[in-house]
């Protein structure tokens, strides 16, 4: 049996402390959210909390959040102590079943699954800043490590039908970031999500997936297999326990997970109700910095990022400098790129321009910036000895130095 401790990751095969088994069964038998729930906690402990909630006697709950001068705090979240604290202890008790938490640790066991409570060192301490509304545990698949990759993080949210348009523009941003270790946060959907994902895969970086459902519940099934290499290479996260399913209210809560653990959101493709626009409002009322890609203004994926960007509550993202901005990072990306461009000639320079960090085939490459095959021939050949360029089987790329 272990102990707590500072580097905590629970297993089946562990035995939770008590105030580990109170996180355990908070997550339980409350919704996402829940900061009546969250307040209890923090103003009682998780241990004292669950006891008097188990005891059922919402007026002795009640007594003992006076007993530690937290009623002025909690009437003036909640209104009525009594009334909140009776409707609380109806909507959890009925979860509060011996086969409830049974269930949960076969679970547990069965999808290879671990957790983190708030005392854990890999505990994101972004989550923090949700304050009431924190999970009380976060359950995983994958290694639990790449929990504490979020020191910089960057959630890339966007439209599950997402454009061709707004596919590359994921790609070639996170493509940007990899010299810079940015782990990638998003929700695993279709889309701009799996865009994400894969882009951050592709190029070594650590991602996140943050699920509406219990991690032993892939969603969408059609992303599978997306989701199992998210679990090899990076972390598959909910706050809600294995066995647990992905309701309309649940992603909504999810969306605040995905913008308080990184520490800021990007919106690539929205519509007019997006809920890429929940997850950047949340962003904005954490203080997390919000940044958004435009769009044409005859899409209507663009629509929610043309209107973020209007309104000042996102940054018009155009780059990755853009993104490192964003970030609070400052790059030499562009310092680079225009001084080891002064001695390129016209041709190199529109070759250049032409080539992106993913190889493509030099004939595409050459028809973008007009020129003929001799013509790029030349100019490749210049722009691989000025270490801008690199050649392999897939075609011509920039390089790292451009």
């Amino acid at each position: 049996m272990h102990e707590a401790h500072a580097g905590r990751v629970i297993t089946a095969d562990a035995q939770p402390s008590p105030e580990e088994l109170a996180a355990i069964w908070f997550s339980i038998m409350c919704e996402p959210g829940d900061e009546f729930a969250g307040y209890i906690r923090h103003s009682l402990g998780v241990t004292s909390a669950l006891n008097l909630v188990k005891a059922g006697n919402s007026g002795e709950l009640v007594r003992q959040l006076f007993s530690v001068n937290a009623q002025d705090l909690g009437a003036a979240r909640f209104g009525d102590l009594n009334r909140v604290a009776s409707d609380a202890l109806a909507r959890w008790t009925p979860r509060l079943s011996a086969s409830a938490m049974t269930q949960s640790h076969d679970w547990l066991k069965r999808s290879k699954s671990w957790l983190v409570t708030p005392e854990s060192e890999l505990w994101p301490e972004n989550l923090n800043h949700l304050g009431w509304a924190a999970p009380a545990v976060l359950w995983g698949r994958g290694s639990p490590m790449a929990l504490a990759s979020t020191t910089h993080s960057l959630s890339v949210v966007g439209s599950r039908g997402a454009t061709n348009y707004g596919s590359w523009v994921t790609g070639e941003l996170i493509t940007e970031l990899r010299r810079f270790n940015i782990a990638i946060v998003s929700g695993g959907a279709y889309g701009i999500d799996a865009a994400a994902h894969r882009a951050a895969l592709s190029v070594g970086l650590n991602t996140i997936a943050v699920l509406a459902g219990g991690v032993d519940r892939l969603y969408p099934s059609g992303n599978h297999q997306l989701f199992e290499d998210i679990i090899a290479n990076g972390v598959v996260i909910s706050e809600l326990p294995p066995g647990s399913s992905p309701t309309k209210w649940r992603f909504l809560q999810r969306n605040r997970l995905i913008a308080a653990i990184a520490d800021a959101t990007l919106v690539v493709e929205a519509g007019k109700r997006s809920g890429s626009i929940s997850t950047a409002n949340h962003a904005t009322e954490l203080g997390r910095p919000v940044g958004a890609i435009p769009g044409p203004i005859t899409s209507t994926s663009s629509h929610g990022c043309n209107r973020l960007i209007q309104s000042g509550q996102a940054e018009l993202i155009q780059d990755a400098d853009d993104l490192l901005s964003l970030l609070g990072l400052h790059s030499q990306l562009s310092t680079l790129e225009v001084d080891s461009t002064d001695r390129l000639g016209p041709f190199e320079i529109r070759l250049l321009d032409a080539l992106t960090t993913r190889p493509t085939d030099p004939t595409q490459v050459a028809q973008r910036a007009g020129l003929t095959m001799i013509e790029a021939n030349v100019a490749f050949t210049q722009l691989n000895l000025s270490q801008l360029a690199v050649n392999s089987e897939k075609g011509w790329a920039r390089s790292n130095a451009g």
